[in-house]
């Protein structure tokens, strides 16, 4: 969906709603681009990703990686602004590079509805970082993600 339309405003969860799957598989791409820093690797700044960072086009379209809710949206830190989805089984999604928000705290999502854009950086180049995170700790996503990115290229 490209043309930048918000998901269905569901404030009661969906009947269909998925568990988190427990193999590492299932997760659909919050977007389309290249992978530049894997969860653990040195950032320019020295300390290590607590996740994956994907450059992409500007204003690139930016979906739900899994069925859940979106339990914060707003600036953070010096990340700007950011959104947290809650999925079942005690995971949560963190994403990161949001130029336009087009989702409400409380609203239910299933993988792959809009969420988003990416912002539109200067250089071109716009960067959306993921993060997954179960029970609070930081986990790799990419074993999630991997299998879904490997099948479309």
């Amino acid at each position: 969906n490209s043309t930048g339309l918000a998901a269905t405003l569901r404030l009661e969860p969906p009947k269909d709603l998925k568990a988190f799957p427990t193999k590492r598989v299932g997760l659909t791409p919050p977007v389309r681009g290249i992978l530049v820093i894997r969860f653990g690797e040195l950032k320019a700044d020295g300390s290590k990703s607590e996740g994956v960072y994907f450059e992409t086009q500007p204003e690139a379209q930016i979906v739900a990686p899994f069925d859940g809710q979106i339990v914060f949206r707003g600036p953070f830190r010096s990340y700007g602004e950011i959104l947290i989805m809650e999925h079942r089984g005690g995971y949560h999604t963190l994403l990161c590079g949001l130029g336009r928000v087009d989702v409400v705290v409380g609203q239910w999502l299933l993988a792959g509805e809009p969420v988003g854009i990416t912002e539109s950086p200067k250089d071109g180049k716009a960067l959306l970082y993921i993060e997954l995170r179960s029970n609070g700790r930081p986990i790799d996503p990419w074993p999630w993600l991997e299998a879904r990115i490997s099948k479309v290229e």
